[in-house]
């Protein structure tokens, strides 16, 4: 089975390496996958439902959310393509813990749990892929944190750019922002005006562009500094 989803850490071509134009190479979980396909909006799987597959983007982002105990809506990660697997949190849970919900059109390779763990007992180069998926997820998950953390506003938006931005796009200058600032102001725990004041300071300070539903990246260094704190005051 040849595949054109070459982020996918079970992608005959490695994880980071060159891609090859033009060509499509071998799925190593031939058995295992199925193309889907989602619009924005629709759920790829819900908060209990049984745990059956996991999924790989190939473009599109995805939200993952979980029910807060009054009822809301809590995003509390986000899958996108290059690295990140949709339900990779629930691989040996009998149920999702959370559900997965497109943000964007998504195009994405559905990997049945039962037919990728027997592949993985079978072939040891398999395994490592896996661990390599579960490690970049748990640097995503580290990165998530350190948005919504101690950090000050301007840090927290700039870090949740960075996370909802693939990083094999971050050269790559204008992206469709797929949430709102309002959804921005309720992951990182802000108000909405406070969200939107300090994208207009980054605006002005020739840091980033961003019109409603777009956002443009002038500077990338900039924006990372200002991640890291590392970036004078936003006045």
């Amino acid at each position: 089975m040849t595949c054109g989803n070459c982020g996918c850490p079970f992608h005959e071509l490695k994880p980071g390496g060159d891609i090859l134009a033009g060509r499509d190479l071998a799925c190593l979980v031939p058995d295992a996958v199925r193309q889907v396909r989602f619009r924005a909006g629709e759920t790829l799987f819900s908060q209990g439902d049984p745990s059956t597959s996991l999924y790989s983007l190939s473009s599109g982002l995805v939200k993952i959310t979980s029910l807060t105990p009054d009822g809301r809506e809590q995003i509390v990660g986000l899958s996108t393509p290059c690295s990140l697997l949709a339900g990779l949190q629930s691989l040996n849970d009998d149920s999702y813990e959370y559900s997965a919900i497109a943000e964007t059109h998504v195009e994405a390779c559905r990997i049945q749990h039962r037919d990728l763990l027997r592949a993985v007992n079978g072939h040891g180069g398999i395994a490592l892929r896996l661990i390599a998926a579960m490690n970049a997820q748990l640097a995503h998950s580290r990165d998530l944190m350190r948005a919504m953390g101690q950090k000050c506003a301007a840090a927290k938006i700039a870090t949740l750019i960075g996370v909802i931005i693939p990083h094999c796009e971050h050269r790559r200058s204008r992206y469709t922002l797929p949430f709102s600032r309002n959804e921005i102001a309720n992951i990182l725990g802000l108000s909405e005006e406070t969200v939107c004041r300090q994208m207009a300071k980054m605006k002005r300070r020739g840091i980033l562009y961003a019109p409603r539903g777009k956002i443009e990246i002038l500077d990338w260094d900039r924006l990372e500094a200002v991640a890291r704190e590392d970036y004078p005051a936003l006045a």
